[in-house]
């Protein structure tokens, strides 16, 4: 095809310009995931040189279920997002295991930019940019030919009319006429008329028969009904058994003069013979590689060849048969992106022997088929929130026909070494057969057996019975997974918390216990193998642990037996000395307050006295924390608060917690050492400082959504460090007493 038109705005390659360019992309790559969505299609998402998030799926043209067609919207110029046409092409016998977003299309119209056909039928038209500023300035294309090979490689597509045996070059088809062009419409336009201005003449040509397709090859011969005069602005509607047309330009206008009403003119469609018959093509740009090297057919030091922004790219091999459809992200402080020239140096350090450049920024999309679905998901992290609708996708398709099992995934509820009696329930996440198409789960056809027999299976749930090493092997059809397990008599460890031995008599306190092997990995067992007992006369404990303590002062112990291994906890029931000296043992929070306090925690006013109903100040606090984390505060290092100079008397103890980041300052950079905490501050504190995941479901009344500790309160109510009070709220901006703050720190601990 020829060069044709001034200039072509790309408005669908939207990019962000960024002043720091680094260098070519030449480091190596690292793997995050890889894995076969077909028998010959594989996904691969890479980081590469640490600051880029690549995706590739690699399509293999030798197997004999796997090829590659073009998706396409309906109409032509309703765009829709790459998984969307991705999912409505996959069906039974041809299946969308992956798909990126392909060339470039109008942002107003929706209609595609350039030439795309299937078989020989001609979708768009398309057009070339003259300059090399732009990204299509040669006519470069992507598809697969008659003969199942991939091809990226130049291409002439030929329009042409002949009238009394003179031939005239067209410079486009089914697409909008511009400035010294001369365009031909078929009925296969996306409008019923040209939608050409007054600046032109249209010649209107039937053949008599029914044009219901346009296509490679295609000769259409009739007679001229019709000419509208330059500067006329009548509206030419496209006969649906003839073609118009449309000329514009002092030369297209000298030329088509002499056609006159009555005329026989003819109209020749024609494409190399490489491409002819294809299976589809698809003509973008810029080409990247060829012979292995980078081959960049545009001006490399344009803006938008220099801009860092996502990119997508198809890759072929030498012998044609292996394609990969690419992507490369632009998210900020995820990944980059990459200017076109590290684009090409990236692909060529793959192995590829030639590729073409698609439609980028905002556009780049890749999907692909998860293993136990047939949907096809996002796989990459689009430049914008949510994908970009686009105008035409590559769908890499196996046809392959479902069969019997082959792979079968199966996770374990717990790993590591079981104590003889424990039960571990399995879940069949999916079946797939040789080709990885998910298959329906008969859980009647699952047989799960203990290779030595140290193990029970009922259902999908496996108990150890007897100490020793075994495999439990699960089979679905001809589909397998085994894995490995230890069962033991007892744990190589076994531990009381809280550790505490002092508890005030007529007191309460839950009791945990911690099993775990000789590497200090959790050991599996069912909380009803935990026997609880308490020697002497101190009180009584639960099964689960909670510990009533006798109102009479002794000594004794807790103990816990799991297996053959017993832990003992020594305690001291006895009045002795107060916590302080307003704190008697009958106080609600005693517990927690000579917890803390026997640890060191705490330690009360100078008079002896903890004063429990005083608010709590973020100095007090970080004081409290750097000896409940064992901070070094020895060091004074330098002033990281405004308001907390060295002289300050708790200044190494405020700088410790802000060291560890466990308590930030405010956003002036001061601490406000004084100042009172509230009880959101110290919910954020305790979430941040004991690494406290999940929310509760139930949310409190006087906390909503916009608070800014929102999340942070209702993490804590779902470890049931807090309750709230008894009308469902939890006052998040009133000071923090003495007291409270002992009780959630306690409860935090204990958790």
């Amino acid at each position: 095809m020829k060069v044709f038109g001034k200039k072509v705005a790309m408005t669908a390659a939207a990019v962000s310009l960024l002043l720091a360019v680094p260098a070519g992309a030449s480091a190596n790559t690292q793997t995050v995931d890889s894995y076969p969505v077909s028998s010959g299609v594989t996904y691969t998402h890479y980081t590469h040189s640490g600051t880029n998030h690549i995706n590739h799926v690699s399509v293999n043209l030798n197997d004999p279920y796997t090829k590659l067609d073009v998706g396409l919207p309906s109409p032509i110029a309703k765009r829709e997002a790459t998984t969307t046409l991705a999912n409505r092409d996959s069906r039974d016998g041809n299946r969308v295991v992956g798909a990126v977003n392909a060339s470039f299309f109008d942002m107003v119209s929706g209609l595609p930019m350039y030439l795309i056909s299937q078989g020989n039928e001609i979708i768009n038209g398309g057009v070339i940019s003259s300059s090399r500023e732009y990204y299509v300035s040669k006519p470069i294309a992507f598809g697969v030919l008659n003969d199942g090979r991939a091809e990226i490689d130049e291409f002439n597509f030929d329009i042409r009319i002949n009238h009394q045996g003179t031939n005239y070059m067209m410079t486009g088809l089914n697409r909008e006429r511009q400035a010294e062009e001369t365009i031909v419409f078929t009925p296969q336009h996306i409008s019923s008329t040209t939608g050409s201005n007054e600046f032109g003449i249209e010649i209107v040509v039937d053949t008599g028969t029914p044009i219901t397709s346009t296509y490679y090859g295609q000769q259409l011969t009739g007679q001229v009904v019709h000419v509208r005069d330059y500067g006329s602005k009548e509206k030419v509607t496209i006969p649906k058994t003839g073609f118009v047309i449309s000329a514009h330009g002092k030369k297209p206008l000298e030329r088509l003069k002499g056609i006159k009403v009555g005329d026989n003119v003819s109209l020749n469609l024609s494409i190399d013979s490489k491409w002819m018959d294809s299976s589809f093509m698809l003509a973008s740009g810029p080409m990247l590689l060829k012979d292995g090297k980078p081959y960049i057919t545009m001006d490399t030091s344009n803006w938008r060849a220099k801009a860092m922004t996502a990119r997508t790219a198809i890759a072929i091999s030498k012998d044609k048969k292996k394609v990969d459809l690419v992507t490369v992200d632009s998210r900020s402080g995820y990944s980059q992106g990459m200017t076109l020239t590290q684009f090409a140096n990236y692909l060529a350090s793959q192995g590829y022997d030639r590729a073409i450049n698609f439609d980028g920024g905002g556009s780049t999309t890749m999907g692909i088929r998860k293993h136990g679905s047939n949907t096809v998901v996002l796989a990459n992290r689009t430049t914008d929130t949510s994908q970009r609708r686009v105008s035409a996708i590559i769908e890499a398709i196996s046809t392959a026909p479902l069969s019997d099992p082959a792979h079968i995934s199966v996770s374990r509820g717990q790993v590591g070494e079981m104590l003889v009696g424990a039960s571990v329930p399995l879940t069949i996440n999916y079946v797939l057969d040789a080709h990885y198409n998910p298959l329906k789960f008969d859980a009647s056809q699952l047989l799960i057996t203990s290779a030595n027999g140290k193990a029970s299976v009922l259902g999908t749930t496996y108990t150890a019975t007897e100490a020793g090493t075994d495999r439990i092997n699960v089979q679905y059809g001809g589909a397998t997974q085994s894995f490995p397990i230890t069962i033991v008599e007892a744990p190589a460890k076994l531990t009381i918390s809280p550790v505490t031995s002092a508890i005030a008599p007529g007191s309460t306190m839950t009791f945990t216990a911690t099993a775990t092997d000789a590497q200090g990995k959790p050991v599996i067992y069912s909380p009803e193998q935990l026997t609880w007992s308490v020697s002497g006369d101190i009180g009584a404990i639960t099964e689960t642990g909670t510990f009533r303590a006798s109102k009479v002062p002794g000594k004794g112990s807790i103990n816990v037996k799991l297996g053959t291994k017993t832990a003992t906890l020594p305690i001291d029931l006895s009045d002795g000395m107060p916590a302080f000296t307003d704190i008697s043992s009958d106080y609600a929070y005693y517990t927690e307050i000579r917890f803390l306090k026997d640890l060191g925690y705490i330690k009360g006013d100078l008079d002896g006295k903890f004063n429990p109903g005083q608010t709590l100040s973020r100095e007090h606090a970080a004081v409290i924390l750097s000896r409940v984390f064992n901070l070094d505060t020895s060091r004074a290092g330098a002033q990281k608060f405004s308001d907390v100079p060295s002289t300050h008397r708790y200044y190494n103890e405020i700088n410790a917690i802000a060291e560890a980041n466990l308590v930030g300052g405010k956003g002036d950079g001061s601490f406000d050492p004084a100042g009172q905490l509230t009880r959101a501050q110290m919910a954020a504190i305790l979430v941040k400082a004991y690494e406290l995941k999940g929310e509760s479901e139930k949310k409190f009344k006087d906390v909503p959504s916009s608070h800014w500790a929102y999340k942070q309160v209702h993490i804590l109510a779902n470890h049931k460090i807090t309750t709230g009070n008894e009308k469902g709220n939890f006052e998040p901006n009133k000071p923090v007493n003495r007291a409270q703050f002992s009780a959630f720190l306690y409860r935090a601990i204990n958790r």
